[in-house]
């Protein structure tokens, strides 16, 4: 990374501490979506507004956020497309109906295989906070697709059970393309809205995966039905989603084109096709060892500790986890890592929720695998299965966007210091990325 280009990323870090003596702004995406009158499409992927303000009686209230399609730094004559005034609340968010719609990725990064430009980049909304007309800070709607190597000279000491790690929850379980109403009525299904690559470029790096094996399947043709990939599948229980090959190339394109990002995928369940059969799981580890060949950092066994550094990691050159929930399978491969604990509360409203979290956070760590360093925070709500016979509840989107922002808040303020990764719905909807990243300068004492 250019010696200019990590200025100015430490820079933007510089910014953000100062900035929060007074206030802060940031943006997210909505996961709801609305209906279009006499069509089949829906609008979704709305822009939501976020402040945190908190200054010292003498310097006064922030007034004023503007909201604009460009950054109004480079463009003095652009006119806000939002202005929200009076802010009565020292924190909130305020959901525009400006659409964010799935835009090309900034720095080369909507091209899988071509040129790419380390560091965090803008997309095109921004935000700033202001006071009688001056500006006290802003953000962007942006993404970190380097940020553990962009970070190196601070982060490369931590080990990778110590730091805290942006991840989602069935991360294959989303919709190609631009979303429809028999897709949003399908409201236990999808569990995110953007797919793997674009998760990752995002600054994504844990990976939560549910695969199914179907041995035949209906509609298929001969070349498919050779092709033993083609027959595993990202599952949502027992309901197939994507192919999982679609998952693997992707993880495999960021980290030839990443290279000094660090990912983890968790193998954690096997809902269908996979029961008593050890030959099953023998060939899906045969397929993830052609797939990333030369990629897969081997478990160190038999030591405790929270693993290795990332300057460890670097070093080897292998840069790919993969953690596997069947211990004979784990047994017969030396680079499986052993099962991921995972804490999932199985809480269907946000009390519970953060009851559950802030016990398993703060508390004793006594149901952690002492086996793998890593260990996984789930945290988002869950229907109960009555809700998904019968369609009782709102669905998986509703209780993504009432937990996501209070996500961000508890752990900016509490829950950094003892997380190591921590999986959401509609990743897009919090702001668990940029706390990540500030949480992990935190842990190694760096300073602006």
């Amino acid at each position: 990374m250019p010696k200019g280009a990590i200025f100015l990323f430490l820079h933007l870090f510089c910014d953000i501490a100062l900035a929060t003596q007074c206030g802060k702004v940031w943006l997210t995406v909505s996961s709801l979506w609305r209906p279009i009158a006499a069509s089949n499409k829906v609008v979704d992927a709305e822009l939501e507004v976020n402040w945190d303000i908190d200054c010292p009686s003498d310097t006064g209230f922030p007034d004023t956020i503007k909201v604009f399609t460009a950054d109004p730094a480079h463009n003095k004559t652009i006119k806000p497309k939002l202005v929200l005034t009076s802010l009565q609340y020292p924190r909130g968010y305020y959901r525009t109906n400006i659409t964010v719609g799935r835009p090309a990725l900034p720095g080369g990064w909507d091209v899988k295989d071509g040129a790419t430009l380390p560091g965090p980049h803008c997309l095109k909304h921004h935000a700033g906070l202001y006071k009688d007309g001056a500006i006290l800070t802003s953000a962007c709607l942006q993404i970190w697709p380097t940020w553990m190597y962009d970070l190196r000279r601070k982060l490369g000491r931590l080990p990778i059970g110590s730091l805290m790690i942006p991840g989602t929850h069935n991360s294959g379980s989303y919709k190609h393309g631009d979303l429809t109403r028999r897709d949003a009525f399908q409201k236990y299904l999808l569990t995110q809205d953007r797919d793997v690559w674009t998760q990752l470029v995002h600054g994504i790096r844990y990976l939560d995966i549910r695969v199914g094996y179907y041995p035949s399947i209906p509609n298929s043709t001969d070349i498919e039905e050779d092709n033993h990939i083609n027959r595993f599948w990202i599952n949502h229980d027992v309901v197939r989603i994507t192919l999982l090959s679609d998952i693997i190339k992707d993880v495999r394109s960021f980290l030839d084109v990443a290279r000094g990002e660090v990912v983890i995928m968790d193998f954690h369940r096997f809902p269908v096709g996979f029961e008593d059969r050890p030959n099953t799981h023998r060939q899906l580890a045969t397929i993830l060892s052609r797939e990333f060949e030369g990629l897969i950092l081997k478990p160190n066994r038999g030591v405790e500790g929270l693993g290795p550094t990332l300057n460890d990691i670097w070093t080897e050159g292998k840069r790919l986890i993969i953690c596997y929930d069947d211990k004979h399978t784990v047994n017969e491969y030396d680079w499986l890592w052993p099962t991921m604990s995972q804490a999932w509360g199985n809480q269907q409203t946000v009390e519970g929720l953060f009851k559950y979290l802030d016990k398993v956070i703060m508390g004793p760590k006594k149901s952690r695998n002492s086996q793998n360093p890593l260990w996984a925070v789930m945290a988002e709500l869950t229907p109960y299965p009555l809700d998904i016979i019968f369609n009782l509840s709102s669905g998986l989107r509703q209780m993504a966007d009432s937990v996501n922002r209070n996500l961000t808040y508890k752990f900016q303020e509490e829950w950094w210091k003892e997380t190591n990764i921590v999986a959401t719905d509609f990743f897009l909807g919090n702001n668990l990325i940029e706390v990540s990243i500030q949480a992990n300068i935190k842990k190694s004492n760096g300073a602006c």
